[in-house]
């Protein structure tokens, strides 16, 4: 019976080897299967940016987005990536428009952000406010030369179609105005053209753009105070047309001017806004409204100014686009 007792021990010891083996061998396939899945979640994020980068690289914004939407598991980096595109493209989009006034509002938000330090994003916002730099500096050149053609201010007028032709084309909308502007640059040729051999003409025109030309014989008699008006399409080559269209405006005095224009121009300005006229042509005069600062406000120190331009002859005021520059 004792013989019994101890043939059974070894075994015992050996069943109990085997199950603390067993026991091991279970801790370290589920530590192994634990880190296994925390690196594969880690080559799919970096796999996700890596594709999303490239896209961007490739100015394909819309697809890198949806690449960052289709993740599984969203992590900080892509949720802080996808919502500078976000930004991205609003401000793309509003530039595309020639929106300026829209665009600046979403391109500060953009400059702004710093949610993201991912370069290939950094590295294609810079390239987009540049354009938008550019499109901005061709909106004021091609807005400057428009104003001035309609005043028949050739000479100012062709040097700002010059500086919007040397402005490199980097954006579309650039391309558009370039393209535009060669019509205004056309009219002005013709014009000087038609002076070098019909400098005797009392009436020779030139229209712009769009416009057809024309001519009318009439008796000098009948047409001697009006043979230099022209409406915003129409440039005359009369010696005359400067002093004759502005005859009736010559005479009056800076306040009656400065009268005449709040009163056509609708808006009701504070007793203490001074006016300042800056600009005077044959057209129009260019007059400056400067508002006496909020002393509450935050901001008191800083003038706050609007820019007019005031048309005697037909009674109308256009106010100046901070933003473009251009008078509406």
């Amino acid at each position: 019976m004792d013989h019994a007792y101890r043939s059974s021990w070894p075994l015992f010891v050996i069943v109990l080897i085997g199950l603390i083996t067993l026991s091991g061998c279970a801790k370290n396939t589920g530590g192994v299967t634990a880190s296994s899945a925390t690196t594969a979640t880690g080559n799919s994020t970096t796999a996700v940016l890596t594709k999303a980068d490239q896209q961007i690289s490739q100015q394909k914004i819309a697809a890198a987005q949806k690449t960052l939407a289709g993740v599984s598991e969203s992590t900080p980096a892509i949720k802080k990536l996808a919502l500078g595109l976000k930004y991205y493209q609003e401000a793309e989009e509003a530039l595309d428009n020639n929106q300026l006034s829209l665009a600046k509002g979403y391109f500060d938000t953009l400059s702004s952000y710093d949610g993201t330090t991912d370069a290939s994003f950094i590295a294609a916002r810079q390239k987009l406010v540049k354009q938008y730099q550019a499109v901005k500096l061709a909106n004021g050149y091609y807005n400057a030369a428009r104003d001035e053609l309609s005043i028949h201010d050739l000479a100012t007028a062709k040097a700002n179609i010059d500086k919007l032709d040397d402005v490199q084309a980097t954006h579309p909308v650039i391309k558009k105005l370039q393209k535009k502007a060669l019509a205004m640059k056309q009219a002005i040729m013709n014009y000087e053209a038609s002076q070098s051999t019909s400098s005797g003409s009392d009436s020779s025109t030139v229209v712009s753009s769009s416009s057809t030309s024309s001519a009318s014989d009439s008796s000098a008699s009948s047409s001697s105070t009006s043979s230099t008006s022209a409406d915003s399409s129409t440039m005359t080559s009369s010696s005359n047309s400067s002093t004759s269209t502005s005859s009736s405006s010559s005479e009056l005095t800076t306040s009656a001017i400065i009268k005449q224009f709040q009163d056509a121009s609708g808006v009701t300005f504070a007793s203490d806004t001074e006016f300042n006229i800056t600009k005077e042509t044959s057209a129009y005069y260019q007059i400056t409204a400067i508002y006496a600062a909020d002393e509450s406000s935050s901001s008191a120190s800083k003038t706050v100014t609007d820019t007019y331009r005031y048309y005697p002859d037909s009674g109308s005021v256009t106010k100046e686009n901070s933003a473009t520059g251009s008078f509406e």
